[in-house]
């Protein structure tokens, strides 16, 4: 099935597996541009340090008294129901999401239809992955460098402006990054080469060279 026909939901987390999630975005792509959005700050586990403000921006009275991420539960297993999660990098996304669910519970697999049905929340779309893969010789594959260097840093900030909280809008904020990593995929996929890529082509794109062919012959890698 053509990418552009499956929802994908480009995700985004603020914080670390020690804190918790402090902040999280996600912009879904569908049709070849994002039809929608949403962003909150959460209550924490643990106290903020200072060293992850510095990143973020975002402390201890920025979250106080607001729900955990534990409280969305049916919106993150009803994104997953329809479609496949996304992110740049998306080892962190995961290993955060694992912190707090190990499984969104059966689910559809959306990549291969003769496998219609699986229990985690990949596969996932790796954007970092998918431009390791397909543009090996850019000098990093860093999300801002590569907006930096597809130049479409003005298509993000249009997008961030109409999208994100305005105190919220720039990088190491949930949905400006996940917006970021969601209009380089379009932008990716829009590219000559890759415009009639399958949803299993971003999969295998994402997984790397090994685990990629794994998934081909209809065998799931264990780092999904």
């Amino acid at each position: 099935m053509h990418w552009k026909n499956i929802a994908i939901h480009v995700l985004d987390f603020e914080g670390s597996v020690n804190t918790g999630i402090v902040e999280y975005g996600f912009a879904t792509v569908l049709g070849g541009s994002i039809i929608s959005t949403h962003t909150r700050l959460c209550g924490v586990r643990h106290f903020i340090p200072a060293e992850e403000t510095a990143i973020h921006g975002l402390d201890n009275a920025s979250v106080s008294g607001r729900p955990t991420v534990e409280a969305d539960w049916e919106l993150f297993s009803g994104l997953r129901n329809s479609g496949l999660f996304g992110s740049h990098n998306a080892s962190a996304e995961k290993g955060m999401l694992a912190t707090v669910w190990m499984s969104p519970g059966r689910v559809p697999n959306f990549s291969q239809p003769e496998m219609p049905v699986g229990v985690e929340w990949g596969p996932w779309i790796d954007t970092c992955r998918i431009a390791k893969n397909w543009f090996p010789r850019e000098r990093s594959h860093k999300l801002g460098d590569l907006i930096r260097r597809f130049e479409i840093q003005d298509r993000v900030d249009a997008s961030a402006a109409k999208f994100c909280p305005r105190e919220r809008s720039h990088y190491h904020c949930a949905l400006y990054d996940a917006i970021a990593a969601a209009e380089l995929l379009i932008n990716i996929c829009e590219h000559p080469s890759f415009a009639d890529s399958s949803i299993l082509d971003l999969v295998c794109a994402s997984a790397g060279k090994a685990a990629g062919a794994d998934f081909r012959q209809g065998e799931f890698p264990f780092d999904f």
